[in-house]
């Protein structure tokens, strides 16, 4: 007998792993609302990195970037290629000494979990790795051969199946065009399918959270930055296995033979309306749509760390926009709509936290029982809430 339902609406990562987490327990009825196909939006445009020595989260969190890592392989194991796992290892780069500390700390905690990392001071041993980077005023590297990067709409399309093999219904192409309520509570969901009785409604649309938020009459702090993504194909072949290669400022990634690129995300400035501000995903093109402003900072970043990149050609491009928050981490839990539960606003960390984030919603909404982890990223956190 059904004693809980629940509708997700978002079949991206969080929205997939949600839907299995909670397909675990028994008495739970899910339906996972998709307006488009399972890992599209911004899932399909993520970089799929879950490394064990990153910037992008902070130390506070590393235990949910680790049990992330670690869910992931486990999967692979379980399923090879269900989550198009890449070990390449990841090769962090360090210019300044508040970096250098910050890798340092990382290589730490990597050993800590049982991974092999080393920081390197010495250039020959940098370079062995990537042969052809720029070292002058380098002050080292973090190095593990462990980690690497995973195919984020593989990872998505995995938990969905997994999901309905547990019960979970599953419809894509079914947009949510309302969120209903009764009591002063969510009692369901219109859609372009019709009406979907639930008695919890868990919002994870990814760029779309904001405006489906509206729907609810809640007004959510949450704004877009852009992902923007060149794939270099080098002039002639690199000659070597390109791991994940991390600055302060870039990344890059192997792409099947060519080089992925993308401006690291914690140097967004949410103030600037050229990276940030509240856009309308369902205009984005499948590719292109990047800007030049964008290219030309990527190009300045390799002249000066990684030239041997600049004789490549552009073999493609996108951008994608990530919903984020003021502080950077998600918002989870709890909306001023009592029964409208949030797992919003990751970033481009969502690849990342989707395990934690999942099992620890999945749990709360079942159980009723609060993990440090949604009492720490909770809206309440947050003064600007409006509910209108």
């Amino acid at each position: 007998m059904t004693h809980m339902r629940v509708g997700i609406i978002g079949g991206g990562i969080f929205g997939t792993s949600i839907g299995y987490y909670l397909s675990l327990y028994k008495g739970v009825d899910v339906t996972i609302f998709e307006k488009n196909t399972i890992g599209s939006g911004t899932t399909a445009k993520s970089a799929g990195t879950v490394c064990l020595m990153d910037d992008s989260v902070t130390e506070e969190f590393f235990p949910e970037r680790l049990f992330g890592f670690q869910t992931f392989v486990e999967m692979e194991k379980e399923e090879p290629g269900s989550t198009g796992f890449d070990k390449c290892g990841t090769l962090v780069v360090a210019p300044t000494e508040e970096f250098a500390n910050f890798v340092k700390r990382h290589v730490q905690l990597a050993w800590e979990a049982g991974f092999h990392a080393d920081y390197l001071e010495n250039s020959d041993d940098i370079r062995k790795i990537v042969p052809d980077l720029n070292l002058e005023e380098i002050l080292g590297a973090g190095y593990t051969p462990d980690d690497g990067y995973f195919d984020a709409t593989a990872l998505a399309v995995t938990y969905a199946r997994k999901a309905r093999s547990q019960g979970t219904k599953v419809l894509i192409g079914t947009a949510v065009t309302g969120i209903t309520t009764s009591g002063g509570r969510v009692s369901g969901v219109d859609t372009n399918k019709g009406h979907f009785d639930c008695d919890v409604v868990i919002l994870a649309a990814g760029p779309w959270s904001r405006f489906v938020g509206r729907l609810a009459r809640l007004e959510l702090p949450l704004w877009h930055t852009k992902a923007e993504v060149f794939i270099l194909e080098p002039k002639e072949p690199l000659g070597y296995a390109l791991p994940i290669l991390k600055y302060p400022r870039f990344y890059t990634r192997p792409e099947k033979g060519n080089v992925f690129i993308c401006k690291s995300h914690v140097t967004v400035d949410l103030s600037n309306k050229q990276d940030a501000g509240l856009f309308d995903p369902d205009t984005l093109p499948m590719t292109g749509g990047t800007e030049p402003y964008f290219f030309d900072f990527l190009m300045e970043q390799l002249s000066q760390y990684y030239p041997r990149l600049l004789e490549s050609a552009v073999a493609n491009s996108w951008v994608g926009y990530r919903d984020v928050t003021m502080d950077g981490m998600p918002i989870l839990g709890d909306s001023p709509v009592p029964g409208l539960i949030l797992a919003v606003g990751p970033g481009g960390n969502g690849v990342i936290e989707a395990p934690a984030v999942a099992t620890a919603l999945a749990k709360y909404v079942v159980t009723g029982e609060k993990s440090a982890l949604i009492e720490r990223l909770n809206l309440e956190r947050f003064d600007q809430i409006q509910v209108k």
